[in-house]
């Protein structure tokens, strides 16, 4: 984490008036109340190499009450380049940060109040709590008895849930269909994942140990 010199925190922070039209007005208000205080870069996670990712802190009433924000870089989709094209009128280019924060308000039951948009220097980011409050599990429990299928149960009850809200439930369930095809294809694709991650794996621990790569520990 690294903070930001003076001409890139002012970029930043002019980034946020166009993040705060993004808002309702409930939630415009409730932002009001917060000051920006300080900002820096932070490297993200594995997911999001090479994206640029700020942090700001903003302050309400007094230091008993902050707000973290984060305005992140929002690629295209991974689906972009295999959608079928000229099946519709043309549209206008998508925000890629309004694309990932209005495909998880569709997707979720309940989401960050602060979730929205901007765009700094010709780039187009997301911006959200940076403390989601989101849950975790300790894989070692997944060892015990049945707790592995229910946690993956559980896990393809909310992909479920989330894809029905954003389409037609009943159409996506004729698709599935109530035979096994759909539920082997995603064994198999689950399987060559899971060998693909090992060998990826081992390709970089070849890496390391040929000195093509350099490790540093934190």
């Amino acid at each position: 984490m690294i903070p930001l010199g003076a001409a890139e925190a002012r970029s930043v922070l002019a980034g946020l008036r166009d993040y705060r039209a993004s808002l309702g007005p409930a939630r415009q208000q409730a932002l009001e109340a917060y000051v920006p205080w300080d900002l820096a870069f932070r490297v993200v996670g594995t997911g999001s190499v090479g994206v640029d990712d700020y942090l700001v802190l903003l302050y309400g009433t007094s230091a008993d009450d902050p707000l973290f924000l984060q305005v992140k870089e929002a690629d295209a989709s991974c689906w972009e380049p295999y959608a079928r094209k000229g099946r519709r009128a043309p549209v206008a280019p998508v925000h890629q940060g309004r694309r990932v924060a209005e495909g998880q308000q569709r997707t979720q039951t309940v989401v960050d109040p602060f979730l929205g948009w901007t765009q700094l220097r010709g780039k187009e980011f997301l911006v959200r709590q940076w403390s989601d409050h989101k849950a975790t599990i300790e894989v070692g429990l997944l060892a015990e008895g049945g707790a592995f299928l229910d946690y993956a149960t559980l896990c393809g009850e909310v992909l479920a849930k989330a894809h029905a809200r954003t389409g037609d439930a009943a159409v996506l369930a004729g698709y599935c269909g109530k035979g096994e095809v759909l539920d082997l294809a995603m064994v198999r694709f689950a399987s060559a994942y899971a060998d693909q991650t090992e060998a990826d794996h081992a390709r970089f621990k070849k890496a390391v140990r040929n000195g093509a790569l350099r490790t540093v520990k934190a």
